[in-house]
């Protein structure tokens, strides 16, 4: 007679008539994942979290930069204000006979951006801005001098505060 018929694996039930069915051997056990399929939503769960960080990242990067392009446009006008009352006071103590220069070296940028520096006034008040396009940020430092100032705009850098005895106006050229 031959061999007997191979045996199926499973668990054997009994359904109502007394007749045996086999199933297959998913009573109780998980399911089997693919492992390409485990790998690839690992690799999309860690990419989804390094996008955010990365983001996250940029925004805190960009907002400090402006805070210290602020703090650095803070101090050169100061430093420029600085100058000008020194030469605003030069000019009242001395005999205002012929022109006067000083002259002031200031950063040609702020934190790798270039700025430009406004000379203004606005009846007795006048002021320095200075502004910087890349990231867009202004400072406003105001002056107080005796001796009119002319408005200008000039490119950060290299400046000089001139004396005008025929206008009796200090200028500030880049």
């Amino acid at each position: 007679m031959g061999s007997p018929p191979p045996r199926r694996r499973g668990r054997e039930t009994s359904s109502g008539g007394g007749a045996l069915t086999v199933t297959g051997d998913l009573g109780g056990a998980v399911r089997g994942q693919s492992t390409a399929l485990e790998y690839t939503l690992s690799l999309a769960v860690a990419s989804l979290v390094i996008t955010g960080l990365l983001m996250a990242a940029g925004d805190f990067v960009t907002d400090q930069r402006r805070d210290v392009v602020r703090t650095e446009l803070g101090v050169v006008g100061e430093q420029l204000a600085g100058e000008v009352s020194a030469a605003d006071r030069l000019v009242r103590a001395g005999e205002p006979t012929g022109r006067f220069s000083a002259n002031a070296s200031l950063p040609s940028t702020v934190a790798g951006a270039g700025y430009n520096i406004e000379i203004g006034n606005a009846g007795s008040s006048e002021w320095l801005n200075l502004s910087a396009s890349d990231p867009d940020v202004s400072v406003e430092i105001r002056l107080e001098t005796e001796t009119d100032l002319k408005t200008d705009r000039i490119q950060g850098g290299r400046v000089s505060v001139v004396y005008d005895p025929s206008a009796n106006r200090l200028e500030v050229r880049g």
